[in-house]
């Protein structure tokens, strides 16, 4: 073996270890923010994103920060994804349980196409479209607390 094939992969694991691997960069904001542990604090932070866009109804710069507001919004909902409702948890194993995985990724995935839907229409300043995204976001929440939030 010649040693230069030898010190090219210590060399490597030098780097990763210097260096660092991460699967995305994080910008400034990010580092003092620690990510929700679990369904419920994630989704208090998707409900606060939402809350905040009454405040800014009057702010002159209200179309860019509610775009802003919503985009954070959606982050959370990624966030929340990851875990799983309670109620679900505690089903049973079998085909029952599947179910309502498979339904609260529908749900899930239904709210974060939702807070893109709504971030869009805030770049575009159309409030008849915001009004209708909104709508659809509240009936989406209402499905998803009927179904998987009736302890709470």
């Amino acid at each position: 073996m010649k040693k230069e094939s030898f010190y090219k992969p210590i060399t490597l694991l030098c780097l990763v270890g210097v260096l660092g691997f991460s699967p995305h960069a994080r910008s400034g904001e990010d580092e003092g923010k620690k990510e929700p542990k679990d369904m419920a604090e994630a989704m208090d932070e998707m409900s606060g994103s939402l809350k905040m866009l009454r405040r800014l109804r009057r702010d002159p710069d209200r179309w860019a920060k509610s775009a802003a507001m919503v985009a954070k919004g959606s982050q959370a909902v990624i966030l929340a994804m990851k875990f799983v409702p309670k109620e679900i948890g505690e089903l049973p194993e079998g085909p029952d349980k599947i179910k309502a995985l498979a339904d609260s990724r529908r749900l899930m995935g239904l709210t974060l196409a939702g807070y893109a839907e709504l971030e869009l229409a805030f770049l575009a300043e159309d409030e008849e479209k915001v009004e209708e995204v909104l709508d659809k976001l509240k009936e989406i929440k209402a499905e998803s607390h009927e179904k998987y939030n009736r302890g709470e």
